[in-house]
């Protein structure tokens, strides 16, 4: 019995499997800090400058964390070389951006991955404040990122595998942990949760209040909800449930965009749930003729569950 217990717990995490799941997650990634960039771009200096929203002498010590490096701590080092506080952001900022492009295209892809985690770090630590689920996860994206930076043709490997396992089990400890907190809410259990988010002016893009009219509808949307969240580590890992979940999952993340304006959190989201449970190598597979001694790696990446 433990033989095969470990056995199991072997073939699970150690089969040898290739790295598109994780190219896909690195130009996903990429695309998606750079929108972000675009997004931002006009309120970078209020988000992340000395004099924004929150001065800097202001959040060095109530919102950033010491140890981890800031633009705060950055801009101090380069002052003896008469470089401002607004050229260290803009220098830093340009390298951020330059290490998404390099990402994207692929080009010396670890380099590129530890440089903008390291960027990301450094401008959330500067304005934590204003971070919310959005940096933490494009931050789990690329450290990820750093272990397996993929490669469409890289050769399959154990390693692979196991990375790509500890992001599976990750997000299902997020969600389970995600539910079951909600579970803990009266308003979630009682089925009034959604209504009051979809009703609360400071989330909506849409006037929703009509929807009052049919409690039933946001009963079942809250449910809806709770079931998918709490029971994620279940049915995600059957390939009868699988496509299912995964489908609800990345429809519980356009409707947060769409409908709580949460546009960045509801992309980072999909990028991930669909890097981490889609396998591409099987659609792969189903749109080319691979050589037969490649054949086995392309079908056969990894021991499903």
């Amino acid at each position: 019995m433990i033989r095969k217990i470990k056995h199991a717990i072997g073939t699970f995490f150690f089969t040898p499997a290739g790295s598109f799941n994780f190219s896909f997650l690195r130009i996903g990634t990429a695309l998606f800090i750079l929108l972000q960039f675009v997004f931002l771009y006009r309120s970078w200096f209020d988000i992340y400058g000395e004099e924004g929203y929150i001065e800097w002498f202001i959040s060095k010590d109530l919102f950033s964390i010491g140890f981890l490096p800031s633009v705060i701590t950055v801009a101090g080092w380069l002052k003896p070389l008469h470089i401002t506080p607004d050229q260290t952001l803009t220098l830093i900022s340009i390298l951020y951006f330059l290490s998404a492009v390099a990402m994207l295209v692929g080009w010396r892809r670890r380099l590129a991955v530890v440089t903008a985690f390291i960027l990301h770090l450094t401008l959330c630590n500067t304005s934590m404040i204003f971070g919310y689920g959005v940096e933490t996860f494009t931050h789990i994206a690329l450290f990820y990122l750093i272990f397996v930076p993929g490669r469409a043709s890289g050769k399959a490997t154990a390693f692979n595998n196991f990375i790509w396992r500890t992001l599976q089990i990750h997000l299902c400890l997020v969600y389970l942990n995600s539910g079951v907190a909600k579970l803990q809410g009266v308003d979630w259990r009682m089925g009034e949760a959604v209504w009051y988010t979809l009703g609360n002016s400071n989330y909506g893009n849409f006037n929703l209040l009509w929807l009052s009219k049919f409690p039933l509808v946001l009963r079942s949307v809250n449910w809806w909800v709770l079931l998918i969240e709490t029971l994620y580590p279940i049915f995600i890992w059957p390939k009868r449930t699988r496509k299912f979940w995964l489908f609800n999952v990345l429809a519980l993340h356009f409707f947060i965009g769409l409908f709580m304006g949460l546009y960045m959190f509801g992309v980072i989201m999909m990028i991930l749930n669909t890097a981490a449970f889609l396998h591409f190598s099987r659609i792969r597979a189903a749109v080319t003729l691979p050589d037969p001694e490649q054949a086995d790696t392309i079908l056969h990446p990894t021991v499903e569950v």
